[in-house]
């Protein structure tokens, strides 16, 4: 398990003129950089361009980073920057893959599999029907492993108490969308299939 000390000694030593151990950086960091860029984009290409000109970026500004605060939350935050100017530039929607691949046994029953597919669907709906800043939310906070909301108030540079009040209020919202969806009232069972935790 990486800790914020070890990330903060690499940092140190880099700076000192250590330069090879920022490839420790990119080995511990690579893949959830990617998959975090490519949830917005849908694009492993273009996720994999963007990963390695976050990679620069941080390299080039490693100087700047606090280490008051996470190493992780100061890359992400590159991360997001650079796939916001990448959509920008490229005028592409951008669209979140909220769901991972899940990969059932064979002791599941066809009914589980098509209710999983469904539960999947009505989230990607919900998620697409949010502003841009929610998304960001939604996607830091379940794509990065406990993250906290300090973190993504620091990442989307946000009071923090703007972010848990946008979060809570993303619970209610899918409620509502879920109750109109499926006509009828939203039982708890229902509801913890879904994307939201309360």
């Amino acid at each position: 398990m990486v800790t914020i000390n070890q990330d903060i000694e690499i940092v140190e030593s880099i700076l000192r003129g250590n330069t090879k151990l920022f490839e420790i950086i990119i080995k511990r960091y690579e893949l959830s950089v990617q998959r975090f860029i490519y949830n917005m984009l849908r694009s492993k290409e273009a996720a994999e361009d963007v990963a390695q000109d976050v990679f620069i970026s941080a390299y080039n500004k490693l100087y700047s980073f606090n280490n008051e605060y996470k190493f992780s939350t100061w890359l992400f935050s590159i991360a997001k920057n650079k796939t916001i100017d990448y959509v920008r530039k490229n005028k592409k929607v951008v669209e979140i893959e909220y769901c991972n691949e899940v990969t059932f046994s064979t002791s599941n029953s066809p009914e589980n599999f098509v209710e999983f597919m469904e539960t999947k669907k009505n989230v990607l709906e919900f998620i697409k029907s949010l502003n841009e800043t929610d998304k960001q939310i939604l996607l830091l906070r379940y794509t990065q492993e406990k993250t906290t909301f300090q973190q993504i108030a620091l990442s989307l540079n946000m009071p923090e108490s703007t972010i848990k009040k946008r979060y809570y209020s993303l619970y209610n919202k899918y409620v509502s969308f879920i109750t109109v969806k499926l006509k009828k009232p939203i039982t708890e069972e229902v509801l913890s299939k879904g994307v939201m935790e309360k």
